[in-house]
């Protein structure tokens, strides 16, 4: 297996970057600028803006500048960037930005639709925060009622972006991922809290595509999707496992399958440790997963009909995919191994009877 490019540490060690050059924004006129927009286009890139406590109605775009971009109240709920009445993103960073660029302190609200992505002009995605190809720092944040077809919240195309100590809540999206779509990337998302999302098809709270991501220390409760009603995990043969670390993931909805998480195509599966996936519905966890250790994961995994049960029913069809696994989706494969055979059956005669 490949080495893991990214680590646990770089979720605990973000820096408080500020660039040298700092100029300041403020609703009444106080600051150097009264317009968020404004600033960004004046200053040169490496520089910060501060900006003070208020309502600023407007959506902003960095350009190809390296910017820090910080609220000064006394926290995110303070400083809101209002999108209402713009059909786009209400942040967009395309620029080939590093980690130097951070969005900090601000509560981004109200986005409507969210933007075009590049060669897809029919898909509108990250109704609040649009990234692509960059890798800027989101921290301390609060994402409120947007909305938008992919990533209700955020939209991060090819990105390693950091995500850490923010809050999304009651963001929606048309299609998938209702408060975060991650495609092919490596982002690190650390330290959140997905409350009351909503996703049509996949991903209450999060989806993630490919790439090379974790989730860490997260809270995600009372999202709702078609299927995953918290997370929605998407891999092939040639991804890392999504590792899942110290999360909490109760009470999620999926209108089908996957209430807490959904793992599609699991090879390689997500990973939990030190996670409590419990009271969920229609169940816990739907397709392949591993149990990394010190998690509560309130599944029955040998209960292949979801009655409850591990019976006859769920015995015929071990016996039935008896051999070499022919799909991505084994569901008797207990070990994932690749291969439904004796140790399988062990396993599911291990768990005969009603589900604890």
């Amino acid at each position: 297996m490949r080495a893991r490019t990214l680590t646990a540490f770089s979720c605990i060690l973000l820096s408080t970057t500020a660039f040298a050059d700092v100029v300041t924004v403020a609703t009444d006129g106080s600051g150097d600028y009264t317009s968020i927009q404004a600033a960004i286009d004046a200053v040169p890139t490496e520089s910060t803006i501060q900006i003070s406590p208020g309502i600023y109605n407007e959506t902003i775009d960095l350009g190809e500048k390296s910017l820090v971009i910080e609220g000064t109240g006394r926290d995110a709920s303070e400083t809101v960037i209002d999108g209402t009445g713009f059909k786009s993103s209400v942040v967009l960073i395309a620029g080939d930005q590093d980690d130097s660029t951070v969005i900090r302190g601000l509560t981004i609200a109200n986005g409507d639709a969210g933007s075009m992505l590049p060669g897809n002009p029919n898909i509108l995605a990250g109704g609040g925060l649009l990234v692509i190809d960059a890798s800027p720092r989101i921290e301390f944040c609060r994402f409120i009622d947007n909305r938008s077809a992919f990533g209700g919240a955020v939209y991060l195309l090819r990105s390693e972006s950091a995500v850490a100590d923010s809050v999304f809540l009651d963001n929606f999206a048309f299609s998938d991922g209702g408060a975060i779509f991650a495609f092919r990337g490596a982002t690190r998302i650390c330290r959140n809290d997905f409350l009351g999302n909503r996703a049509v098809n996949h991903g209450g709270a999060i989806k993630v595509v490919l790439g090379e991501s974790y989730v860490h220390d997260c809270v995600m409760k009372d999202n709702i999707a078609y299927q995953g009603g918290g997370l929605y995990w998407f891999a092939n043969e040639d991804t890392m496992p999504l590792e899942v670390h110290g999360c909490t993931i109760l009470g999620n909805l999926a209108n089908k399958i996957g209430g807490g998480v959904k793992s599609r195509f699991g090879f390689p599966a997500v990973t939990f440790e030190e996670t409590t996936v419990c009271q969920n519905a229609p169940d816990e966890i739907d397709g392949p997963y591993v149990d990394l250790g010190m998690n509560e994961l309130c599944v029955c995994p040998a209960d292949f009909t979801g009655d409850g049960e591990v019976n006859g029913a769920d015995l015929g069809i071990l016996v039935a995919v008896w051999g070499p696994c022919r799909t991505a989706e084994c569901i008797a494969d207990l070990n994932q191994d690749g291969i439904v055979n004796g140790t399988d059956l062990g396993l599911l005669l291990g768990f005969w009877g009603p589900c604890d």
